[in-house]
């Protein structure tokens, strides 16, 4: 819960950067759609121009989702088992240690479940919403990355 608590801002501030990064131009442009009886005005967009902006807003969703994969969430998963270590009373070489067995591991799973919960979160949720969403998920997530920590752990010293 610590280490959630701190690092949220740093959450925070990172989605930001991936809004100006990799900008869309409307969260709710997934769902447009103009009624059938309305007639076409020079303002109203062309189905086409809707099916344009839909595949610009997938390919940034899609340049957003490979930046947290590759930038955030390594980085995340590193600060978490190093910070773990440091208050569990080990020393750099814990942290160095659980890093070095943990962190490839823990990572392909997440490849598994985040690319799912982080599409959403970015096709979806504004940005305003979007850490409070994310962190629901990570309350599941962070039970596993404790688990990972302590039994997973004590499975390799073991072996």
């Amino acid at each position: 819960m610590l280490f959630a608590t701190c690092i949220s801002p740093v959450g925070v501030r990172w989605h930001r950067f991936l809004d100006k990064r990799f900008p869309i131009r409307s969260q709710t442009m997934w769902f447009s759609r103009s009624p059938h009886r309305r007639k076409k005005t020079a303002a109203a967009p062309t189905r086409a121009k809707r099916r344009s902006e839909r595949r610009i807003a997938a390919v940034q969703v899609a340049k957003r989702l490979a930046c947290d994969l590759l930038m955030y969430e390594p980085v995340m998963y590193a600060t978490f088992f190093s910070s773990m270590a440091l208050m569990e009373g080990g020393g750099l070489d814990d942290a160095k240690y659980r890093i070095a067995n943990l962190l490839l591991p823990t990572y392909l799973t997440g490849l598994t479940i985040v690319p799912i919960v982080q599409g959403v979160n970015f096709a979806f949720i504004p940005l305003i919403y979007r850490v409070p969403f994310g962190s629901c998920f990570d309350l599941f997530w962070d039970s596993y990355l404790s688990w990972v920590n302590s039994e997973k752990l004590a499975m390799i010293e073991e072996s």
